[in-house]
């Protein structure tokens, strides 16, 4: 249940509470940013109808990263220094994330990472003051692997990775995983971050012999790269893409997608899901993206997260924020998912249900190609390695009351 709390009366109206979000508004993310945008919008006119969070208007301001590294932490260190915000919200891209997050941590400033599926994002990268929100690649994939490599007599492995920090961090994430299930791991394929023309990467796929291909791309580089593949292909040999957005589906609504991961479908049957898609369409159904995926439910459910924290701990002040963070547990109908979701204090990422879709490509009506065909509890799905990460501690973390 949310918690709305007021301040005691002031001589004069209290400053509104900033928040930044940040998420690269041009390039291969740019509609994953504007969904993101929209679930943390949602989630702020739910308090400010009630009177914001300890009697302060939450205002949302909006900044784009862009994809590279250094520039995202330059805007990071200005939204702190300049803009004074009070919290970050967004990322999508892991690199933007594993940046910015780093910079608030120096400052102190909670960063909610609401969409960027990198392994690394809550082991090497994660940080006190950093709540990872998405599910990661490796969650997926031990979830797919699983699937795929059952009863398969041959069991040869190929990964097909986008080379970058994110694709890097999940192909290493899902060796152990490959093993653990019997498969035997033949190669791999790097597909340039920059992907104008797949051909070349499809030709090195199709010359090694694989039972099994694992996707890790994304944006609008898997697009392309699913638009290029005969369907054929993936009728011979079991592909499995780590996770699928619904900004990847929706815009290419004829292209054919394998077997692959997600944390929440516009029909999925599950207590608020509906009520959710309905006030979704009547804010933004006259818009490109005019029925809302898994993104928006992220973004929506991790700024609800993040401003319950506030209004459970009495106060902004940092400290007493995270503390509510790493305690956050809500149950199946809150999340609209078949599980509850819980943080794990010492990663700080969540643990939730991961679902297994497939896309039956309808150009007429997109919307109806996503289609759930099994689901992972979130005990089954975490990856192991996070019960070591390592984070600083509060004493390191510098007090910050916006």
């Amino acid at each position: 249940m949310a918690l709305f709390l007021s301040a005691p009366a002031a001589a004069g109206p209290l400053p509104p509470i900033l928040i930044a979000h940040v998420a690269p508004t041009t390039g291969r993310f740019a509609l994953h940013a504007e969904a993101d945008r929209r679930g943390a919008e949602m989630a702020i006119e739910d308090f400010n109808r009630q009177g914001g969070v300890l009697g302060r208007e939450i205002v949302l301001i909006s900044s784009n990263p862009t994809m590279d590294a250094k520039k995202s932490a330059e805007v990071a260190e200005t939204l702190i220094t300049r803009n004074k915000v009070g919290f970050m919200v967004g990322a999508i891209a892991s690199n933007v994330a594993a940046s910015m997050s780093a910079v608030a941590q120096k400052y102190g400033v909670i960063f909610i990472n609401t969409n960027s599926s990198a392994p690394s994002e809550s082991l090497e990268n994660a940080h006190r003051s950093k709540f990872v929100f998405d599910a990661s690649g490796a969650n997926f994939n031990r979830a797919l692997l699983k699937y795929a490599l059952k009863d398969r007599k041959s069991k040869r492995v190929l990964q097909l990775i986008e080379d970058n920090a994110a694709g890097h961090s999940n192909a290493e994430a899902m060796r152990p995983y490959i093993a653990e299930y019997g498969g035997q791991l033949v190669g791999e394929v790097l597909a340039p971050e920059n992907l104008s023309d797949p051909t070349e990467v499809l030709n090195q796929v199709a010359a090694i012999p694989a039972d099994v291909v694992t996707v890790v791309i994304s944006g609008d580089n898997q697009i392309k790269l699913f638009s290029r593949i005969d369907p054929r292909v993936l009728e011979r040999q079991f592909w499995i893409v780590g996770e699928v957005d619904w900004e990847e589906l929706y815009p290419a609504p004829g292209t054919p997608r394998p077997l692959f991961g997600t944390t929440w479908a516009w029909n999925l049957d599950t207590p608020g899901s509906q009520a959710f898609v309905e006030r979704y369409r009547q804010r933004y159904g006259h818009t490109r993206l005019d029925w809302p995926g898994d993104v928006t439910h992220a973004a929506y459910l991790a700024t609800r997260a993040l401003l319950e924290a506030i209004a459970r701990a009495g106060t902004t002040d940092n400290h007493a924020i995270i503390a509510q963070l790493e305690q956050y547990r809500a149950e199946p109908r809150s999340r609209m998912q078949h599980d509850a979701a819980y943080m794990d204090p010492v990663s700080h990422h969540l643990q939730q249900t991961i679902y297994i879709a497939r896309w039956k490509p309808d150009p007429a009506r997109p919307e109806r190609g996503i289609e759930i065909v099994g689901r992972v509890s979130p005990e089954q799905a975490q990856h192991a390695p996070e019960k070591n990460t390592r984070l600083e501690s509060l004493t390191e973390t510098p007090r910050y009351s916006p």
